[in-house]
């Protein structure tokens, strides 16, 4: 039984370590931030669900915690409980942080375990792109990462996973 409250998906198509996901919208707390060692946004996005907000309201841990993996920075995401819309979610002390609503979408997804570099990244972002191109798939958008668990677990036993959304993929 989880700890927390993941965001839902469906597993469409399974191919080895490659996964066609169907996602649900989300709702998100987000931050931008100019890199990934920053620890600035998650330690700003945990004040808000600690309080840190208009109705000093505790909202509750989720997982992942969501990159989006730009060319000029990132961002760094929770992803909200599922009772919560962008209308009913208590507004942000900090003016740095945004509500940020993701659409449904299907996603190119690839599970990893360790710790996070760059090396790392381009290698995994290689292997989605060259997935794709293999079997015809269209992407869009940028890459994001989804991490899994708390920074105290061993970076060897640590869930993530890179996703991208696709475009025009039909089920079969």
């Amino acid at each position: 039984m989880a700890i927390y409250e993941t965001a839902p998906y469906e597993v469409l198509k399974k191919d080895g370590k490659y996964e066609i996901r169907s996602y649900e919208e989300l709702i998100t707390v987000a931050v931008e931030e100019s890199n990934l060692v920053s620890s600035n946004g998650f330690g700003s996005i945990f004040q808000y669900i600690s309080g840190g907000n208009e109705s000093k309201e505790k909202i509750s841990m989720t997982t992942p915690v969501i990159n989006e993996l730009k060319e000029d920075g990132v961002t760094t995401e929770f992803v909200m409980p599922r009772h919560y819309n962008a209308s009913t979610l208590p507004k942000p002390e900090n003016k740095n942080l945004s509500i940020k609503k993701t659409e449904s979408r299907i996603v190119l997804a690839i599970t990893f375990n360790g710790s996070i570099n760059d090396k790392r990244l381009r290698f995994y972002k290689k292997l989605l792109s060259d997935y794709a191109v293999k079997n015809g798939l269209t992407t869009t958008g940028i890459f994001r990462l989804a991490r899994y668990n708390p920074p105290f677990i061993p970076s060897f036993l640590r869930r993530n996973e890179l996703l991208i959304d696709l475009k025009g993929y039909e089920i079969k």
